[in-house]
């Protein structure tokens, strides 16, 4: 007997409420709106992430996340940072 499957409620996408960015390799900086319900009463605040830099490896072809930043990249990230 096969198991049924339910599907899951359809969610409607969530996009960043403002983005700066792609810098160079990648790297965007996006402030998010988050809703908090509390009972009566709904709440907002907001959240900051940081992309990481992106590069093609060269050995597979795929596009991967870096896991440092360039000392190139720390003054894009700080005037994005600054504006958010």
């Amino acid at each position: 007997m096969a198991a049924s499957r339910t599907k899951k409620p359809t969610t409607v996408p969530r996009y960043p409420e403002r983005k700066w960015g792609p810098f160079h390799g990648g790297l965007s900086v996006c402030v998010w709106t988050n809703e908090v319900d509390q009972g009566t009463t709904k709440r907002f605040f907001r959240s900051i992430t940081i992309s990481p830099r992106r590069y093609l490896d060269a050995k597979t072809g795929n596009w991967e996340d870096a896991g440092s930043l360039r000392p190139a990249d720390l003054p894009s990230l700080m005037l994005a940072l600054h504006v958010a």
